[in-house]
């Protein structure tokens, strides 16, 4: 049964212009939205120009006016409800209209599903977080970010603030359905970065870190700090480990061996 927000997301679809179909009017809604958040988290002047002019465009789409003013009462019932957590809001939209394409295998998976699989997986996260502040999930196919809706629930749901304590990375190969996945992790309160990009040929198109990212680095520093120092010393260590191999070439000792062995 569909959340009372999304049915009232879904009638206000249904008042526009008759001109784009839903499914249309919603891409383009999630696209606005992205570019209003993003550009508002955003760190980079560059990217904020970007999004800026992004988001004309998207305006300029629609010759009446009348449908540009009904996206802030959208954007408001849907953050709201997002923020509120339990529901997989753009997820259900999706899935209502018809939006997902299953050739680029886009299944709707029910929010009570999403959310055993992440007690499932998680289990107690207090050892891990008072150990070292915060955990971190990795998401290599976010859809409409419905999974870490889930994560950000049961962590919240065990005493911990999504923004402080959880740090997401979050890919997603579909622009369209990357929006979806940007604005609910935004609206959630989770801190992390959401990228649109694939996962197994390690490309990258766009990527954007949520509003909660600058609280969780303020109180955490570097999510990877760790393992970025780790790499540091193993890229020293075998900086310096060909350092002695090439002085060991140079030197007599190898054409010493040789005549050893002749």
């Amino acid at each position: 049964m569909a959340h009372p927000a999304v049915t009232a997301f879904l009638r206000a679809l249904d008042s526009f212009d008759r001109s784009k179909t839903r499914t249309e009017i919603f891409r383009i809604f999630c696209e606005m939205a992205w570019c209003a958040l993003a550009k508002r988290a955003s760190p980079f002047p560059d990217q904020c120009d970007r999004l800026e002019a992004d988001y004309m465009t998207c305006v300029a789409t629609f010759p009446k006016k009348d449908d540009v003013r009904r996206m802030p009462e959208m954007m408001g019932l849907a953050v709201q409800t997002i923020a509120a957590g339990g529901v997989d809001f753009f997820g259900q939209v999706a899935a209502g209209i018809g939006a997902l394409d299953a050739r680029m295998g886009q299944f709707f998976t029910p929010y009570e599903v999403s959310r055993m699989m992440a007690i499932m997986t998680l289990g107690e996260v207090a050892p891990r977080i008072e150990s070292q502040g915060f955990i971190t999930i990795s998401e290599p196919a976010a859809g409409a970010g419905g999974m870490v809706l889930a994560v950000a629930d049961v962590i919240e749901d065990q005493g911990f603030d999504p923004a402080r304590h959880v740090w997401v990375e979050a890919v997603e190969l579909s622009r369209a359905t990357f929006h979806m996945a940007y604005v609910q992790i935004a609206a959630r309160g989770v801190a992390g970065r959401v990228i649109h990009g694939n996962s197994l040929s390690l490309e990258s198109f766009d990527q954007a870190f949520t509003p909660a990212a600058p609280v969780f680095h303020a109180l955490n520093g570097h999510p990877f700090a760790k393992q970025r120092e780790a790499e540091r010393k193993a890229a020293a260590a075998e900086k310096a480990a060909q350092a002695k191999r090439r002085e060991l070439l140079r030197s007599p000792a190898p054409a010493a061996a040789r005549a050893v062995w002749q």
